[in-house]
């Protein structure tokens, strides 16, 4: 049985499952608002000042869904996710089972 793994909604800054928590990203929906394309930065690490990894852009009003294949991405420091203003929502699918 597989253990933190699921999937995570942000719709605010925030960190995947648990700060300094080793994760795999293997994939995360972007939602954009009306205003503009969604930005949406992966970083390393807990906090917002952190490397960015990976960064995504969405398009207004509607949403997109990148994948990073049935390996994932591994965020050995965890995941912060840095959104914009045009960002609805982000749902990232996780594992910490790495």
């Amino acid at each position: 049985m597989i253990q933190n793994a699921g999937t995570q909604l942000i719709t605010a800054d925030g960190v995947v499952l648990s700060a300094a928590r080793a994760v795999r990203i293997f994939t995360i929906h972007i939602i954009s608002g009306a205003g503009g394309g969604a930005v949406v930065n992966l970083r390393s690490g807990s906090v917002v000042g952190a490397t960015i990894w990976i960064t995504e852009t969405g398009t207004a009003s509607t949403g997109i869904t990148f994948n990073y294949g049935t390996q994932g991405v591994l965020f050995p420091s965890g995941c912060f996710v840095d959104v914009d203003a045009n960002t609805t929502s982000v749902a990232v699918v996780y594992n910490a089972n790495t």
